[in-house]
């Protein structure tokens, strides 16, 4: 069940040396817990309903996460060198966490006239949902210094969609895939690659479809080399 990799796609942003080091010793804890959203989402047949949204658009970057009942959480981010589409399950606990931190009661007694509203080009939007599925909203300039009662709501969720577009693991339906021969994956470059042999249920030999190139790579280790099966990013 791995997902097509979407076109333009990457599986996480490029992280500078010093903080790709300091990734490889700790964990993200906004991820602790997590499991890949795998297949369909429905709840007792229905849509999930959304929870908590955050959008904030800048330049030409646009970034948006959703919260979804029953721990689905979505992140959408265009215009930072790729785009990137990510679903991950949070576990209980942890959207407890952040219903609890942002609440429509608390952004209820945000009044929209003490925001910095958004300037040319620059916008973020915080939507909560309340019990009756109600949406309530407050606009503000992203770059302008918030208030406590916002960014107390805003910052836990800017920490998670950080956490999950600098995932390679939990986020990557590559990182649970078994390879078959003829499979095909792609890459962060988009190049599209061929299953042509499994070693010993261990190496995996590729076949790059537009260069001359042969990988081997640990059947455990395919995650950090390609971001999902070929799909609309082929085309």
């Amino acid at each position: 069940m791995v997902d097509p990799a979407p076109l333009g796609g990457a599986i996480s942003v490029p992280l500078p040396e010093a903080q790709r080091r300091k990734l490889k010793r700790y964990d993200l804890p906004e991820l602790a817990g997590a499991r890949q959203a795998l297949g369909s989402q429905l709840i007792d047949g229905n849509l999930p309903k959304p929870l908590i949204e955050l959008m904030a658009v800048e330049s030409t970057v646009r970034q948006r996460i959703s919260i979804f009942e029953g721990g689905l959480v979505v992140v959408d981010v265009s215009g930072a060198g790729g785009t990137i589409r990510k679903k991950v399950i949070i576990p209980d606990d942890a959207l407890k966490s952040y219903r609890k931190s942002t609440t429509a009661e608390a952004l209820r007694r945000i009044r929209q006239e003490s925001l910095i509203a958004p300037a040319s080009g620059r916008s973020a939007t915080l939507r909560v949902y309340d019990e009756k599925g109600q949406a309530l909203e407050r606009s503000f300039d992203p770059a302008a210094m918030l208030p406590k009662g916002v960014n107390d709501q805003v910052a836990p969720l800017q920490d998670l969609l950080r956490a999950i577009y600098e995932d390679r693991g939990v986020t990557n339906t590559v990182a649970n895939y078994t390879p078959k021969m003829g499979d095909e994956l792609v890459d962060d470059s988009r190049r599209v690659w061929r299953v042509s042999r499994v070693m010993n249920d261990k190496i995996v030999v590729l076949d790059c479809e537009t260069d001359p190139n042969t990988i081997y790579v640990d059947v455990h280790d395919l995650y950090n080399y390609f971001i999902g099966k070929k799909g609309a990013a082929a085309r």
